[in-house]
């Protein structure tokens, strides 16, 4: 009985290891999504690994690097839509696509809606200057 114990403790090891390293490649991949291009090959190297083997590491969890860096992608996407005026050009061109029709048929195909379509629906109510900071009223006098 000893030795079945001994395995499920290295099996929970092991499954907490690669839960931390997919929680530390979505850290990662949220910034170098934005800084330059981000291959499976680049990202291995950050965790002094072999691409295969961080392939591996995912494989066990469910995933695939490619199906992790469309997620994070696709939070970065909704983040800066929602929270930001930048054009829907300078989304495309800040998350690496190539022109704006690809990062629409990509955000459509993770959302079920075009980018404009999603904004509209989830923009952050912004509060206008004057209501950030109010001013005392006058106070009326009794007569």
């Amino acid at each position: 009985m000893e030795i079945q114990s001994v395995d499920q403790a290295k099996d929970l090891q092991s499954r907490d290891a690669v839960g931390s390293l997919t929680e530390d490649l979505r850290r990662v991949l949220r910034t170098e999504l934005l800084r330059d291009s981000c291959s499976a090959a680049g990202i291995a190297r950050l965790f002094s690994m072999h691409r295969r083997t961080l392939h591996r590491h995912l494989r066990h969890e469910g995933l695939a690097f490619r199906q992790v860096a469309d997620e994070v992608r696709y939070e970065i996407a909704c983040e800066l839509l929602a929270r930001t005026d930048m054009a829907l050009s300078q989304v495309a061109a800040a998350l690496k696509y190539s022109e704006l029709s690809a990062f629409t048929r990509a955000f459509r195909r993770w959302s079920g809606q075009t980018p404009s379509a999603w904004r509209a629906s989830h923009r952050l109510v912004r509060m206008p200057n004057r209501l950030r900071n109010p001013t005392v009223p006058h106070q009326a006098k009794d007569s």
